[in-house]
């Protein structure tokens, strides 16, 4: 496509060219809406990464204290099962 049909203007001379290139590369990408609105877009999404990543770390840093603790083993005593016996039976 040509320059001209993408400007929508008529560059006939050199000076014309070199005057539109100078007005276009005067404007930033970041002045446009579009690309402000992506780069609120990445920074949401780099802080949500950030987030999650210390998440994950935390979680695995607690899970590795827990798996490296010591047992300990405690024993109940616990008497025999005394068997209740009920009066039909007693009388029987």
């Amino acid at each position: 496509m040509r320059l001209e049909q993408r400007t929508g203007r008529t560059l006939r001379t050199r000076a014309e060219i070199q005057a539109y290139v100078r007005e276009v590369a005067a404007h930033r990408a970041a002045d446009r809406p579009s690309v402000r609105r992506w780069l609120q877009v990445k920074k949401f999404t780099l802080i949500a990464l950030l987030a999650f990543s210390f998440m994950q770390y935390y979680m695995l840093d607690v899970l590795l204290e827990i798996t490296s603790m010591h047992s300990t083993v405690f024993f109940v005593p616990a008497r025999a099962p005394v068997l209740l016996k009920s009066a039909i039976h007693a009388l029987g």
